[in-house]
């Protein structure tokens, strides 16, 4: 059986055990009513970027709601570095689910959660293929409410099951939608990561800080976790030219499995600048330095749009009504709609456009 058929079973099998949980230990549904300063908890567990990230709108507007509230991330150790200096949260809690001994693991977690009294719960998984370790962790946290999405099977572990308006909204949407059946009426659109954790020193990248105080970059991200999201070498190359033609140095930035094609893209632009190896960390701090941030449909697009840097997302396979994100200062290119060196046009007009960009 190969992997994707082995993935595909496996979550078969996890519906499946929320869909008999559901059954047997429904909860009975109420509507949400909350103290002015309530004890709310988040649950994301996905490890990847982006889909924390795309979180931040949901945390912020919780805070808009509910400015003296104890607000508490539960998400993967993974996210940590990142996550735990967005100042709207109070409390980072990692989440390490093969670890079942650790005080972080399920059953050390669970014990944490229902010994906290939340008064909210929230199951903020993918909407289209949740989590069921969220699901069961939300639903025996031991709050007074809990949220999550109405999908068939889960819906039943919640008090306060949602119905999403629009299944085929934006990420931000969807997350936004968890919100319909809670007090308030703040939704923060916008995608702020409020700090960085510090530039560790010594490093690499404050090394290539050093010596590179005085170019004027735009970071180009090279690749994606999935390959049909990726550009060629020679597209690549086409817009680092782009950017040398407005005084724009392209510095390549990668991961451990693109470094081949970063490598590629300096052969045929001898310009561009290769970055040294860099954690998220690192990386969020090249970007938030950059005067641009060029990049296909990838976890860093959404960091660098929270770091508000002019960014410029590539979409190759995805959809942007989806993921993208259009609004000024940022531009939404679809080469689904043509050829890339077709679209450059739109690059470079959006280029000479940018302005300076505040400090985080």
């Amino acid at each position: 059986m190969g992997s994707v058929a082995v993935k595909k079973a496996e979550r078969q099998g996890r519906h499946l055990l929320v869909r008999v949980v559901g059954w047997l230990l429904a909860v009975r549904r109420k509507p949400v009513s909350l103290p002015p300063a309530p004890r709310i908890l988040l649950v994301r567990l996905d490890e990847r970027v982006g889909n924390m990230l795309l979180m931040l709108p949901l945390i912020d507007s919780l805070r808009a709601r509910f400015p003296r509230a104890q607000i508490d991330l539960l998400a993967s150790v993974k996210t940590q570095a990142l996550m735990s200096e967005h100042t709207p949260i109070n409390t980072f809690l990692p989440f390490r689910k093969k670890a079942l001994r650790h005080h972080d693991g399920p059953f050390g977690t669970l014990f944490r959660l229902r010994r906290s009294r939340y008064d909210l719960a929230i199951d903020a998984a993918n909407p289209t293929d949740p989590s069921a370790t969220q699901a069961l962790l939300v639903r025996f946290s031991g709050a007074r409410h809990k949220v999550g999405v109405d999908f068939p099977g889960f819906g039943r572990m919640f008090s306060a099951p949602v119905t999403l308006p629009d299944p085929n909204a934006h990420e931000i949407d969807l997350r936004l939608a968890l919100l319909l059946p809670v007090p308030g009426h703040a939704r923060l659109h916008d995608l702020t990561l409020t700090a960085l954790p510090a530039l560790a020193e010594p490093s690499p990248v404050a090394d290539w800080f050093r010596a590179h105080a005085q170019t004027r970059y735009a970071v180009l991200n090279i690749g994606a976790r999935l390959t049909e999201k990726r550009l060629d070498a020679n597209a690549y190359a086409m817009v680092a030219r782009t950017l040398l033609e407005h005084a724009l140095t392209p510095v390549l930035t990668y991961g451990p499995s693109e470094a081949a094609l970063a490598q590629e893209t300096v052969a045929h632009c001898k310009e561009a600048l290769l970055a040294p190896p860099t954690t998220l960390i690192e990386l969020g701090h090249l970007m938030h330095r950059a005067r641009a941030v060029v990049t296909c449909d990838t976890g860093p697009m959404h960091l660098a749009v929270a770091l508000h840097t002019p960014t410029c997302g590539i979409f190759v396979s995805t959809e942007p009504s989806r993921y993208g994100h259009p609004r000024p200062p940022h531009l939404v290119m679809d080469v689904r709609q043509g050829p890339l060196a077709e679209q450059l046009s739109m690059l470079d007009a959006w280029l000479a456009t940018l302005e300076p960009k505040a400090a985080l």
